[in-house]
């Protein structure tokens, strides 16, 4: 997957830019990620910091632990980013929020001990009841 790309909240508040050289996508099944999302699991593209850049950064901004902060629009409430404090070397990106998903595959799934029943493993993807490190 490679090329530039750019995303955004559902009002166009908050716009963002990345290059998808050598990301990584993952459907997360964490508690937070469902109750953020308010859907089963958020699917997250990781890419390098320095390959994603705020167009327009959004207002909002949320924690529920000390592990991360979550950005969102605070204008239409698109959940946009994922920062966790321990990885200030990526970026992780919810993404839906992108204006063209096309290509894009699902690598990988983690914290699958919280998977809501009635959800499939996706074909081919990496699992882990845990976290992404335990991928590595």
């Amino acid at each position: 997957m490679r090329g530039i790309r750019e995303g955004g909240c559902s009002c166009g508040a908050a716009r963002y830019q990345m290059d998808l050289t050598d990301a990584e996508t993952g459907n997360c099944h964490c508690r937070d990620c469902q109750k953020q999302s308010g859907a089963p699991f958020a699917t997250v593209i990781t890419v390098k910091a320095d390959q994603f850049k705020w167009l327009k950064q959004p207002e909002g901004e949320t924690s529920v632990s000390d592990a991360a902060i979550r950005r969102f629009c605070n204008k239409c409430g698109t959940p946009l980013q994922w920062c966790g404090v321990d990885y200030t070397d990526i970026a992780n990106i919810n993404m839906t929020t992108l204006d063209d998903t096309s290509g894009i595959d699902i690598v990988y799934e983690i914290y699958t001990r919280s998977r809501v029943a009635g959800i499939l493993p996706v074909k081919g993807a990496a699992q882990s009841m845990a976290g992404y490190a335990d991928l590595k």
